[in-house]
């Protein structure tokens, strides 16, 4: 590899070593390096963890993104209100019980995580995520109480520090893999970049643990190197296969939801 690349490999090295660096600028380096290397999956992984997950098939998003979180309310009640009242599931509408679990996927940037942080740790609070389509269940649980002196004002889930600096540090931590199985694959005296096949293997690795053999063997004669990669037999195909955690359909709309809240009831008395 020219000199630009080894120091492109060793900027990104030295970025996830030192905690003070913001991620985003580290994962941007490796947008580029997956140009030079022609490693679509790195490009593509970089890219999602800059723009995040909107819009990708809940089984395409990392388990690390995956985080648990309580489902909260805030509510007037006669003579005060309730804020970050703890509810479960359970006691949603019936129709909503199946589709809202303490589950929860971080769908955003990288960025706007490292946002999120300092955010809620310089208020001292939690970040606060929206159920979907809570606006519309809000309204149909306010109707099934009756009573306008007793309303609830806000659903969510609450998501605190740690769980948002639990995914960005297993973000660092899987660029810390990545640059080690990198360095793992290449001969201490190699002067090309690893392949785009190394590079997926690699992120199977970092990304979702999926480890099998890379054999690498380098000629010293003709200069000539070349990569085996063998899959074990849980290894599945593509960036993130099968082998990803799956959760149930968390974020199904609930504009039909319509029910009781009656499992409420003693959070307003």
């Amino acid at each position: 590899m020219n000199r630009r690349e080894r120091t492109l490999l060793a900027q990104i090295e030295q970025d996830v070593l030192d905690d003070t660096k913001p991620l985003a600028g580290t994962l941007r380096k490796c947008v580029i390096l997956g140009g030079h290397a022609n490693s679509a999956a790195l490009r593509d992984w970089a890219q999602r963890e800059l723009r995040g997950y909107n819009g990708v098939d809940l089984a395409d998003v990392p388990p690390y993104r995956i985080v648990m979180a309580p489902v909260r309310i805030d509510a007037m009640v006669p003579g005060g209100i309730i804020t970050g009242q703890q509810i479960s599931p359970g006691a949603l509408p019936e129709f909503a019980r199946d589709l809202v679990t303490n589950e929860l996927p971080l769908r955003m940037g990288v960025g706007e995580l490292e946002a999120a942080i300092r955010r809620i740790v310089e208020s001292d609070t939690v970040l606060k995520l929206s159920l979907p389509d809570a606006a519309e269940l809000v309204r149909y649980m306010n109707h099934d109480i009756g009573n306008p002196r007793q309303q609830i004002t806000e659903l969510y889930w609450a998501v605190a520090a740690p769980a948002v600096m639990g995914v960005v540090d297993q973000v660092r931590t899987a660029l810390a893999d990545l640059m080690g199985e990198l360095r793992a694959t290449m001969a201490s005296d190699d002067s090309n970049l690893p392949t785009p096949e190394q590079f997926g293997q690699a992120l199977n690795v970092a990304v979702h643990g999926n480890r099998s053999r890379v054999t690498v063997t380098s000629a010293h004669a003709s200069g000539e190197s070349n990569a085996t990669v063998a899959p074990s037999a849980d290894d599945e195909p593509g960036l993130f296969g099968t082998t990803g955690r799956r959760i149930g359909a968390i974020l199904v709309g609930l504009a039909t939801v319509a029910g009781t809240v009656a499992a409420l009831w003693p959070l307003f008395k």
